[in-house]
Order: C-alpha cells, then structure tokens, then sequence
C-alpha cells in the first residue's frame, strides 16, 4: 500500500463503483431467491404455529436464538477493529475497516430477526418497548430479556452513526468523481451529493470530524465488551447447569471477536479478488488479523478447558454430571467439534505459511464460523435437553423451517453486504491516505505571537491556490499566516494537524455536545428504569422494585447511546454538515490528490492576496467572487 499516488488510491478504491455486470445480478438473484423462501417459511410459522419448529419441553430455545447470538457475535470483530484499532492508532486496521464496520451493521441487523422470528406472535413485540401503557405494564428492567433489547438496540445505532460517518470524505470523493464522469444531475451523483452532507475538506471540517470520530471511537469500545456481556447473561442469570457461571461475560466477548475475524477473512478475500484491490489490502492485514485470531483462540480455548474444571471444583452434582454427559452423550460429537473448528484449526495460524496463505486464511475462518454456531447450539439447547429432573430430559433437532430460515438469514446477511460492495466505497480512502502522510508533530510555537485564529465564516470573496504538493501547501500557509490577512483555511484529501497548528486553532467544541449527551443518557437511563419499577411495583426475585444495580445496565446503554448523538450532533453542527451545497472557492480536485488555501477577502484586497498566493508557486491560482 505504501507509495501509491492519491489520485491512484481513488482510483482503485472507487472504480468498483461502476455499474454492476450479469454476474452480480445472478448473485443478487440467488440470494434473494433464498430470502423469499426464508420469508415464505416464516409467513407459514406464523399461520400454523410454532408446532412447526423442533421445540419442544424442556427445549424452549432452539435454532433462532442460536442464530441471534451467533450473529451478535459476528458483528464484534467491526468494532474491535474500527474502534479500538484506531484509539491504540493501529495502521493494519485501515484497509479492512470499512468492511468490517458494514458487517457490524448487518450483522446486528440480523441479528435483530430472531427475536421477532422466535417470538411467534410478533405483532405482540411492542410488549417489550418502554413507551407509556394504558394497561401500566412497563417492561422489567431487572429481565436480562430487556437488557437484550436495549443492548442490541443501542449497538446498531451507534455501530451505524460510526459506519456513515466515517464514510462522509469518501462520499465526498465518490460524488466529485460521479460527476466528472457521469454528470452532476446524473442519478447516482445525486445520491452521493445527498449522502455527503456537503462535505468538502475543509481544515475546520477536518478538525471537527477528527475529535468527533475519536469519541465514537471512544464510546464504541466499551459498548462492544458490554453487548455481548449483556447477551450472555440471558443465560448466566438462570439456575440451569451449563449456563449459571460467570465466566460467561469474557467467554462470550473473546468467542464473539474470534468469529467476527473470522468472518471478516471469509468476506474480505473474496472482496479483494473481485474488487481488483490487491494494492490497497496486501497480505501484510491478513496475516495480523491472523496473529489477531491467536490470541482470541488461546482465550476461549482457555474458557473451553475452564468449562469442565469448574464443574468439578465446584462440587455441584448437577454440574458434574452434565459435564460429563456433554462429553459422552448425545450431544458429544457436536461438543468435541468446537475443540477442533475453534481451537484446533486456527493454530494452523502459528506457521508463517498459514498466516499469508489465502486459501488457508479462508478456509479457516469458514470452519471457525461453522464451530462458533455450534457453540452457541451446544450452550443453548444443551442445558435446556438435560436440566435439573431427569424425567424432563428429551431432546431436540430443527425442523425444515428452522434450517430453512436460518439459511436464508446467511442470504439476508450476505446480500446486504453484497450490495455495499457496488454503492459505496469498501476501503477508506481518507485512512489510506493519511497513511501516506507523515506529518512532524508540532505545537502553538507555529502560531504567530499575538496573531488571532482565522475565520471564515461568511467569506464569500477571496483567492484560492491548488497544490499538488503537501509541503510547499504548508509553506505558502505559514507565509499567509504572518500576513495580514486572517480570513484563512484549508482544503485537503485527509486531514492536516500540522496545518491546524499552523493556523492556531484550538481544540474543537465537539467535547461539549458529546459531554451533554452522555450525562443526558445517564440520567435518562436510570430514570426511565426507575420510573417503570414505580409503575408497576413489582417484587421480582426478592429483590425491591427499584433495584439500583441491575438498572446499571440501562444508564450505561443510555450514555453510550445519546453521548453518540450528542457527538454526532456536534460534528454536525460545528462542521456546518448537513446541506449538500458546496462553498464557491470548492475544487472537485480537493478530495483526490490536491491541497488549497483560501484567502477570505475584501474586493480591493484580492489583488495583494493573489500576489501573495502566486509567489508561492502554486499549481494555479484563482479569484473567486460572489455570484450575483
């Protein structure tokens, strides 16, 4: 990846952006075909009942809550790998990360079908959702079953905001190359325009956009450990064998990320062979996503060996006796095909071979996968198919339906992120590119002495230089900076910090709205639970109706949730995003491999501004005036 030319970067990254040929229409056909089954199957479910599935007594979770934390699951490794790479300044992450952060999406979109799928009644949903009843019947915030829904919920909003946002600069590029190519009223270059929010580069826009996307950032890490930590108290706080253990919350995270990586081998090889883009996804991500993937096997291969032990340390008869009829019993091969499919073959990815091997990359992450569902089967439908009475114990095996609608969810799955591929762009071209730029860092030492922070808010009139060059852009910046001009920005393909040093701005307000936001989630959070347990009143567990430390829970998704929105609120705001016009001084050449300088200015000063711009020997030099 090192060395490529910017102009050479939008290039590979957006030429997959063309329209589609036959091939991927028969894709698209296909999987659409299994999602009209899919769907048909569960229009059946629906009419007949949910006899036409294999669950049974005891067996009361089966296939499509398997699926719900499967997918969960899945959706982890984009976080991982957009925002806690990118806080620990991780360069590997940069070429994958688009594409993992899309899987993330649809993936809790998925995953947010098996609830609705195994509810049976789903017209009847809206039980669970906090909103004012006539009949006084709130949901119970101390149900893990309502920790799900505002998990989950809050996962797909904030892992969508962190998806879009990121993509604002590469719509940006999208839409300027769109219309060179295909005209600016041309459909698609409209959807981009709209998408893009008016972006253009600017310094001001990059310096807001950079402290807004650390605290996204910053408040998707700690939600990616909480979600499926969430996910697996849906069975760690039950009494059954097999699940009442508190090993569960690490156990469920680091087996989530080793699926999730997996998944992002089998999505993002095919991905680069297709997309032609071998420049920009080398074989050096690869191998540290497999190095990434020895670590995640070392853990749950550690929670798999902890499993039996603590069984037997514990004393616990029942807990005993069903480890040992996990191993033995019917349910055994399924057991020991974890131990294989998620310990044993991603070791593969000791060898250096293995690591930079593509066809083992793959087949390995298909065979975790398969061994990650199984997990989830095993955990699930094992301690309901041999529970505390003997007499109760009987087993279960999906019904047509079940496999049916659990195959058509992979179509759902893999159509959306099929149909990313061809709409926006799957690598991040701003990340690649600020690879590329190696700045020194500096501080206010740069900033004239008494000089005040430029501002162009308003400006309208002035003069505009393009370069080609980065370092002769900062120089002609510092010589602007000493004149008496103060009306000064910046126009560039990735965002500069040596520019903003350069031009003495401070940081950015963002902070604030992200500060408000977060408090507002709190308090909202533990109010709203604390408001549903007065309504109803209601001892569950011997615990008081208000119970402080389950509703924990609630606060924290609450200020994850609207400390996202308040940030991106922020960003918005203080960017003057959300209208598609641009400013007049704009070069459609800004977001591919050229800089500027815009010098705001009274009619009678632009000739002194545009002898100062062109001793700098810019690429070229113009005048913009108000259009009338």
């Amino acid at each position: 990846m090192a060395g490529i030319p910017f102009s050479e970067v939008n290039e590979d990254i957006l030429k997959p952006l063309a329209p589609p040929k036959r091939m991927y229409w028969v894709v698209m056909g296909f999987l659409v075909t299994g999602i009209l089954w899919a769907v048909f199957c569960w229009i059946y479910q629906v009419e007949a009942g949910m006899g036409v599935t294999g669950l049974n007594i005891p067996v009361g979770w089966g296939v499509y809550i398997t699926n719900f934390v499967f997918w969960v699951g899945i959706a982890h490794s984009g976080t991982l790998i957009s925002a806690i790479l990118h806080l620990v300044r991780s360069r590997w992450r940069t070429a994958i990360a688009r594409a993992s952060e899309a899987m993330t999406v649809f993936a809790v979109i998925t995953a947010g079908l098996f609830p609705l799928i195994h509810l049976g009644r789903v017209w009847v949903f809206y039980f669970i959702l906090p909103y004012p009843s006539e009949r006084q019947l709130w949901p119970n915030f101390i149900s893990p079953l309502v920790w799900d829904v505002c998990a989950v919920s809050t996962y797909l909003t904030v892992s969508s905001i962190f998806w879009y946002v990121g993509l604002w600069p590469d719509l940006a590029a999208a839409r300027d190359r769109s219309a060179r190519l295909l005209g600016p009223d041309h459909p698609r270059t409209r959807l981009y325009r709209w998408f893009s929010l008016g972006w253009h580069g600017s310094g001001e826009q990059w310096r807001h956009y950079g402290r807004g996307y650390l605290f996204f950032a910053a408040l998707a890490t700690p939600l990616v450990i909480s979600v499926h930590s969430v996910v697996s108290w849906d069975f760690a706080m039950a009494q059954l064998a097999g699940w009442h253990t508190t090993v569960f919350a690490p156990y469920f995270v680091a087996g989530a990320i080793h699926s999730g990586l997996a998944m992002v081998l089998v999505l993002v090889i095919p991905m680069r062979k297709i997309l032609h883009l071998h420049r920009v996804i080398d074989i050096e991500h690869f191998d540290a996503m497999a190095q990434t993937m020895i670590v995640t096997t070392c853990i749950v291969g550690y929670a798999y060996l902890l499993e039996p032990f603590i069984a037997w340390y514990s004393g616990d008869l029942v807990e005993k006796q069903f480890a040992v009829w996990r191993a033995t019993g019917p349910i055994a091969p399924l057991y020991w095909a974890l131990w294989v499919c998620n310990v044993a073959v991603p070791l593969a990815f000791l060898t250096k071979w293995a690591r930079r091997h593509l066809g083992a990359l793959f087949v390995v992450g298909i065979l975790v996968n398969v061994g990650m569902w199984l997990e989830r089967f095993v955990i699930i439908v094992g301690s309901l198919w041999h529970d505390f009475l003997p007499h109760n114990w009987g087993g279960y095996f999906p019904s047509w339906v079940e496999i049916s609608i659990t195959l058509g969810s992979f179509c759902w799955f893999f159509f959306w992120f099929y149909a990313f591929t061809k709409t926006v762009p799957t690598v991040s071209l701003a990340d690649v590119k600020a690879d590329e730029v190696h700045e020194v860092p500096h501080g206010r030492e740069l900033v004239p002495e008494g000089a005040p922070a430029p501002d162009t808010r308003g400006a309208t009139t002035g003069v505009l230089a393009v370069f080609k060059d980065r370092l002769a852009m900062m120089a002609a910046l510092r010589k602007v900076r000493e004149s008496s001009f103060r009306r000064i920005d910046t126009y560039s393909p990735v965002r500069l910090r040596e520019a903003e040093a350069i031009l003495g701005r401070g940081r950015s307000p963002v902070r604030f709205w992200t500060l408000l936001g977060a408090l507002t989630g709190f308090a909202g959070g533990f109010a709203l639970a604390i408001g549903s347990a007065l309504v109803n009143g209601l001892i569950v567990g011997g615990k008081h109706p208000v119970s402080i430390v389950p509703y924990c829970i609630v606060g924290f998704e609450g200020t994850i949730l609207l400390g996202t929105l308040g940030n991106l609120t922020g960003v918005l705001v203080n960017s003057r995003l959300g209208r598609p016009q641009l400013p007049p001084e704009y070069d459609a050449r800004f977001s591919s491999d050229c800089y500027g300088i815009f010098v705001a200015c009274e009619a009678q000063e632009l000739p002194a501004a545009a002898r100062m711009l062109g001793a700098a020997k810019p690429d070229e030099v113009r005048t913009i005036r108000p259009v009338m």
